[in-house]
C-alpha cells in the first residue's frame, strides 16, 4: 500500500499544478474534485473505514471536497456563460517558475524535517498545496480564482492531517473539521 500511496501522492502533485498551466475555470473544478478523490482513497487505503471517525474524514474528503465543492463552483460558473479562460496565475514564464520553485521547495522542506519516512510524501505533497494555493490566493483578483485558492488551501489542511495515522481520533473533531468546509462552501457559495 506504500507504493500506492506514493504513487497518489505525486499525481496529487501534478494534479495541483495542472489547472496552473490549463486555464480554464472547469480544469479548475475537476482539478479539485480529483484532490478531494485522491485524499479519499489514500485515507481510505491508509486507514480503512474502523471507526465513526474514519467514516467522517471519508464523507469531507469523498463526498464534500470531491463532489459538492466542484459542484458548487461549476453551478455557480456555467449560467454565467463566461468563456473557458480563467487564469488562476499570471501566464508568464515569472508565475509558472513560482509554481514549479513552490514545488521543489516542499520537496526540499519535507527531507529534512525530523519525521518518520512513511510521512515523508505526504508533507511534501501537502506543503507543496499549502504553497500553491497561497500562491493563486496572492496572484489573482477575480473572484473564482480566489474561491479556488481557498480550496485548495483547504485541501492541502486537509492533506496534512492525513501525514499522520490516527487510529483513535475523535469524531467531534473531524465532525468540526467537516463543518469548517460546509460552512467555507457555503460562504464561497454566498460570493459567487
Amino acid at each position: 500500500a506504500g507504493a500506492g500511496v506514493s504513487t497518489a501522492l505525486v499525481v496529487f502533485v501534478l494534479v495541483l499544478l495542472t489547472p496552473l498551466f490549463l486555464a480554464s475555470w472547469r480544469v479548475s473544478t475537476v482539478g479539485l474534485a480529483s484532490q478531494g478523490g485522491i485524499m479519499a482513497w489514500v485515507a481510505y487505503q491508509r486507514d480503512g473505514l474502523a471507526t465513526v471517525a474514519d467514516a467522517i474524514r471519508l464523507v469531507d474528503l469523498a463526498l464534500v471536497r470531491a463532489i459538492l465543492v466542484p459542484l458548487l463552483l461549476y453551478r455557480a460558473m456555467a449560467p454565467r456563460r463566461l468563456g473557458a479562460r480563467n487564469d488562476v496565475l499570471a501566464p508568464n514564464l515569472i508565475s509558472w517558475a513560482l509554481a514549479l520553485a513552490a514545488v521543489l521547495i516542499a520537496f526540499r522542506f519535507a527531507a529534512h524535517m525530523p519525521m518518520a519516512e512513511a510521512e515523508r510524501p505526504f508533507v511534501a505533497a501537502a506543503t507543496a498545496a499549502l504553497l500553491l494555493a497561497m500562491l493563486v490566493l496572492a496572484s489573482s483578483d477575480r473572484l473564482f480564482s480566489q474561491a479556488v485558492g481557498v480550496f485548495r488551501f483547504e485541501n492541502a489542511l486537509a492533506l496534512f492531517e492525513l501525514a499522520r495515522p490516527e487510529p483513535d481520533a475523535d469524531p467531534t473533531i473531524r465532525g468540526g473539521l467537516l463543518i469548517v468546509t460546509v460552512t467555507t462552501m457555503g460562504l464561497v457559495s454566498w460570493y459567487l
